[in-house]
């Protein structure tokens, strides 16, 4: 059995491109946010994962379409679009999406890109190998990210793991 993922992400034709949080997304056009996410869906199944996209609105509608896919199908992996993760007026809607797949899919791994082209890439952390549905613990990268964050030196838990809580 292969990875199965789910690709939520924005309708195209529900963006205001002019916004300010829109704007913020150099050269976002109605036709290269479409482009984008088929070219995820194709790197995606490219690489040997199924992926299944789903669009949505701002609204309850959105919820509404989340949970009709997650009902016909169990993912193991969820990846949600940066227009949705990194737009500050839609904090509700990414926390509503997250509890909503979170108590759906309790077993599946949120996957979010560091861009378009690195969707299989980002997947692999958690499932190199696409046709195992068993997930890494922890992923590969997150290591060397920690080495590579000042700030963890800072903390004690770094150089003597946990501290004890009494």
């Amino acid at each position: 059995m292969s990875v199965s993922a789910i690709q939520i992400g924005l309708h195209p034709d529900s963006i205001d491109y002019e916004a300010p949080e829109f704007t913020a997304f150099a050269g976002l056009t109605r036709e290269r946010l479409r482009a984008a996410n088929d070219d995820n869906l194709a790197l995606l199944r490219d690489a040997g994962y199924e992926a299944d996209g789903c669009q949505i609105d701002f609204g309850e509608t959105a919820l509404d379409t989340i949970r009709a896919m997650l009902g016909r199908k169990r993912y193991d992996a969820v990846l949600i679009g940066a227009g949705v993760r990194l737009t500050a007026g839609n904090t509700l809607l990414f926390e509503s999406i997250v509890n909503l797949v979170h108590t759906a899919l309790p077993h599946a791994r949120f996957i979010f890109n560091h861009s378009a082209a690195a969707t299989p890439d980002d997947i692999r952390r958690h499932y190199p190998d696409p046709a195992s549905t068993v997930a890494l613990d922890i992923p590969r990268d997150l290591e060397e990210a920690a080495v590579k964050n000042p700030g963890n030196a800072a903390r004690p838990e770094a150089a003597h793991g946990p501290r004890e809580t009494r």
